[in-house]
Parts: structure tokens; C-alpha cells; sequence
């Protein structure tokens, strides 16, 4: 994470706090259950802040990998308004994350 720090770092984020917390909660039944997340940062560039999840290895960097895109969703809804960030540190790479649709094979 200290290398995501220094990526983000130089393409202009500030980081604000790391292994950031938040509880939320869902509805199983009418009844509702506490869950935490961690998110490995959370920054600021130009007035927005984001939530910034690092990652490594051949698959989980990409955000379309099943894992890597749950995880991206859960938090986008989750720590929302912040937006989403995924920093691929191997590859140099920082993506910003949203899901602006879905449609349900089948529901058309």
C-alpha cells in the first residue's frame, strides 16, 4: 500500500486516512444486519474525495474480474457519494470505477 500511496501521490491525490471503516447495513427478512467494510484508502484530488482499493497479481487488478468488480460495487454503494478508485500498482495504473447501468439479461 506504501507504493499506492506514492502512485497516487504523484498523479495528484491526497491521502486522506488508510484502511478506512464503514458500517452499513442490509435487510435479510425485514430485519437489518450490521456489516464493515475496510477500504485500503481514502483520498482527495481537486475538491472530490475517493475511495482507493489496491491491488495486485495477474487477475484481481482488473476491474471486470468477478472478485475484483463485487468488491468495486459494494463499495461504490457503500461509501457513496465518494467515488470509486482502483489502483493496479504492478502496472502503474489508476482506474476510476462506477456502474452508471444495469439491465437484467432477460427483463427486457
Amino acid at each position: 500500500e506504501a507504493m499506492a500511496a506514492q502512485l497516487l501521490e504523484h498523479h495528484g491525490y491526497e491521502i486522506l486516512d488508510t484502511q478506512v471503516r464503514c458500517l452499513w447495513w442490509i435487510d435479510v427478512d425485514g430485519e437489518q444486519e450490521e456489516v464493515e467494510l475496510r477500504a485500503d484508502m481514502l483520498v482527495e484530488k481537486g475538491g472530490e474525495r475517493f475511495v482507493a482499493e489496491v491491488k495486485t497479481g495477474e487477475l484481481a487488478p482488473d476491474p471486470a474480474y468477478p472478485p475484483t468488480r463485487r468488491q468495486l460495487l459494494e463499495y461504490s454503494l457503500a461509501f457513496a457519494p465518494y467515488r470509486v478508485l482502483l489502483v493496479d500498482v504492478e502496472e502503474e495504473d489508476i482506474y476510476e470505477v462506477s456502474f452508471p447501468r444495469v439491465v437484467a439479461e432477460g427483463a427486457l
